[in-house]
């Protein structure tokens, strides 16, 4: 399997016998699709966040023409919503959930994961940072395709 162009679940939760967590998120896009991120809400007391990136890279409208080969969005610095353009050859946009306890940025822990759901054309993503007693709400975030 090569990263970012294929779903990966986690295998700590899957050998939990929770087997829809998922570890590295990736959605198919087309070259320029714009797409809306919204910060729903956030249930922990650390920092919290999403990366996300394409294989040619990630615009912001909003901030400049500039092309970042991937960004890391944070809840409490960013808009509650980002419209980002995404620039791809291959057709993939890649995301996982980010935090910081306070020591810089953290991701892919051994129980690190997000549960999505599909509501009214939007993905939403309920996010674990750590941890395995979780309701997964550290972070909500939902993804829409524009």
């Amino acid at each position: 399997m090569e990263i970012g162009i294929e779903r990966i679940y986690s295998k700590s939760f899957s050998e939990k016998g929770i087997n829809n967590v998922i570890k590295w998120e990736v959605q198919q896009i087309k070259d320029q699709q714009i797409i809306k991120i919204k910060f729903i809400n956030k249930g922990s007391l650390h920092r919290q966040g999403i990366w996300v990136r394409t294989d040619m890279g990630i615009e912001i409208p909003a901030l400049s023409e500039e092309i970042y080969p991937s960004i890391n969005l944070w809840e409490d610095t960013s808009p509650k919503e980002i419209i980002c353009k995404c620039h791809s050859k291959n057709g993939y946009l890649s995301l996982y959930n980010i935090w910081d306890e306070g020591d810089g940025r953290e991701s892919q822990s051994y129980s690190s994961g997000m549960i999505v759901e599909e509501k009214e054309g939007k993905l939403i993503y309920n996010c674990n940072d750590f941890g395995f007693e979780t309701n997964f709400d550290d972070l909500i975030f939902s993804i829409e395709k524009l």
